[in-house]
């Protein structure tokens, strides 16, 4: 299992000199179970790496790629990359969406909207590759090859899926925007368990979610703070822990990995271009 993040950044993209370090695309991460790509969620990182799968498989006709997109949940943040995502346009190429089917809306609805007139050029049906839609729900079972992925939700304002993929007894968790606060401690407990990689929600420092450090409370908001992170990581027996869907700088982003690494050795920052081998 191969995986490699291409955004990590959350709620909007932050480009510029304070993201240069972790970057400033929103959320995507590539998984490669041998020959099967899996995405995770399409925020603006998806972009790169649908340039880099034509590089990777050649343009034109011949690129015949197929690919499996699980969404963590639908806001604007999450799907905003699928309309420059070029690998759908096309025709050789075949992919999967996947989400949460007690969401607000479901994934083909979202999809269709935001690439309606007049916000988009190019309608959902006119895409080149085949394209099909799948409806979740929690506790969902998806077998694709020799990949197993459980479904699960999470705690998030309108909703929001985690997951947990296992391929060949390795096991990755998927665990973004979600709010630590103990409503959904058993849930998220059970998908992370002993995961050999738990990606975690971050986006705020303690200080922040609780408004002490500008008198703005972040408390139901549906995001985690990295003591949260290492709490359901420790709990759950998780070997490695990734702090993702930032929401600061680099500098303090390289705090908040500084004291988690204190109190979760195994424990790093997820950065644009970060790989990982299982």
């Amino acid at each position: 299992m191969i995986i490699k993040f291409w955004g990590v950044h959350g709620s909007l993209p932050r480009p510029g000199p304070s993201t240069i370090k972790y970057g400033g695309n929103t959320a995507c991460v590539e998984v490669r179970c041998g020959e099967t790509l899996i995405i995770f969620d399409a925020g603006s990182g998806i972009r790169n790496l649908g340039d880099d799968l034509i590089a990777r498989h050649g343009k034109g006709s011949g690129s015949g790629v197929k690919g499996h997109i699980f969404f963590s949940h639908l806001h604007w943040d999450h799907i905003q990359g699928f309309p420059f995502f070029n690998p759908v346009f096309i025709e050789t190429n075949e992919f999967h969406l996947y989400g949460g089917g007690n969401l607000h809306c479901s994934i083909h609805r979202i999809m269709n909207d935001q690439m309606a007139p007049p916000y988009f050029p190019v309608a959902l049906e006119e895409l080149g590759s085949t394209t099909s839609f799948h409806n979740l729900r929690p506790g969902d079972t998806i077998r694709i090859g020799e990949s197993v992925i459980v479904a699960e939700s999470l705690n998030h304002p309108h909703g929001s899926y985690g997951y947990r993929l296992e391929y060949k007894g390795k096991i990755l968790v998927y665990a973004t925007d979600t709010e630590h606060d103990g409503s959904d401690a058993s849930r998220t407990l059970n998908l992370a368990r002993n995961a050999d990689v738990l990606i975690y929600d971050a986006m705020f420092t303690p200080d922040q979610y609780l408004g002490t450090a500008d008198g703005l409370s972040r408390q139901s908001w549906g995001h985690s703070t990295w003591e949260g992170a290492v709490e359901i990581a420790k709990t759950a027996g998780a070997k490695q822990l990734i702090l993702f869907h930032h929401g600061n700088d680099d500098d303090t982003v390289a705090e908040i990995e500084r004291l988690a690494r204190e109190q979760f050795p195994n424990c790093s920052a997820a950065y644009e271009g970060m790989v990982i081998v299982l």
